[in-house]
Order: structure tokens, then sequence, then C-alpha cells
């Protein structure tokens, strides 16, 4: 699973077909609609040996960041476990754009972050992240069911948003192992154990 800023659940070392196929049945799962390509690269970017120099590759400028972080954590709060921020997601997000997305999904990024920037100044003055937090929820929301000027283009956006956000939060060491209950294996060997400390026998597929 991806590191972001947290550490890494995968071996990175080894090209597994098995686990490349099952990233992107996850992104899959997420809602993420990318092209073949794109899924392809984004699957290598998790398994293939670890390239240092492409850790640093970022599309994002320092402004579009600092939008995607924000929209991150309203998509995926802080609450009892951390949230989207504390993940790394925004930085995963600039990345994955950078190595994986095609040129026409990298304008798609661009447009609809544009869009809202470009939407908050128009409805409440001020820059989306000046916003109070019921403004922004308000603008989203508009987005996502194209209505006050957003298009369907837009609410396609945001969805795709979305599924980056929850595809990069649960691949991240803090989604996987504090906000899903994760079981690391191989665990502890017991040569011992009394059946009634179990109460079923593990099903084998």
């Amino acid at each position: 699973m991806n590191s972001h800023n947290t550490g890494s659940l995968i071996t990175s070392t080894v090209n597994n077909p098995e686990r490349r196929t099952a990233i992107k049945q996850l992104a899959a799962f997420c809602g993420l609609a990318l092209s073949a390509n794109s899924l392809s690269l984004m699957a290598d970017s998790f398994l293939m040996p670890l390239d240092k120099s492409r850790s640093k590759n970022s599309f994002l400028n320092k402004s579009q960041l600092a939008l995607v972080r924000e929209l991150g954590e309203i998509i995926i709060p802080t609450t009892e476990t951390p949230g989207a921020i504390a993940a790394g997601v925004h930085d995963f997000i600039s990345h994955q754009a950078a190595y994986c997305f095609s040129a026409d999904e990298q304008q798609m990024l661009q447009a609809g972050l544009e869009k809202i920037a470009s939407s908050a100044n128009k409805l409440y003055g001020k820059d989306f992240l000046l916003c109070e937090s019921a403004q922004q929820i308000e603008l989203l929301t508009h987005m996502e069911q194209s209505k006050a000027g957003f298009t369907e283009d837009d609410r396609q956006f945001f969805k795709q948003l979305k599924a980056l956000v929850v595809f990069g939060y649960y691949t991240s060491e803090i989604g996987a192992t504090q906000e899903l209950a994760y079981f690391p294996i191989p665990g502890g060997y017991k040569g011992s154990v009394k059946f009634a400390t179990i109460g079923k026998a593990w099903a084998l597929n």
C-alpha cells in the first residue's frame, strides 16, 4: 500500500502480479475512473522497486496542493481517528497525478480545482480556504448536485476527487491500521490453542 508520509504496508521491492491486480481492483472499488494505462501505472507505483528521486515528483503547485489538502480533510475529517491530512492524501494525489495520470486526467484535475477556487470567489467573495466551513460544504454540495453554476463535468470531477481521497487514505498506513482493522500476516505462531478460545474454525477459500 502507498507510503504517503506514514510508511508502507506492501513490500515494494517485488513486482507481484497478484498484488498489482489487487491494487487495481481496490481502485475500481473506490470509484476511480482512470484510463487502463493510468490504473496500471498507479498499481506499478505501489509495487515496483522504489526510485527515491520519484518521490519528489509533484504535479500540483503550492496553492493547488493547499486546496486539495483542505478538500481531503472535508471528505475524510479527523475524528477519533486521523483524517486525510494526517495520512498525507494531498501529497499522494499530487504524486500520482504527476506519475500516473494521462494529460487529459491531469487537465481534468486542474480544471476542477480551478472551478472550485473561482466559484468560491464568485459566491462568497473570498478564497475557498478562507470560507467558513458551512460555505465550503454548501459549495461542494452544489458541485455534487450540478447546481449554482456547476456542470455535469464538475460533478464528475468531484466524484473522482472523492474516489482519489478514499483510495489514498485507505492505502496509507494510517487508513489501513487505524481506521480499518488490520491483522498482519503472518502473525505470531501458537502451536497449541484450545478450541474453546476460538469458538469457530477458520474458513478456507
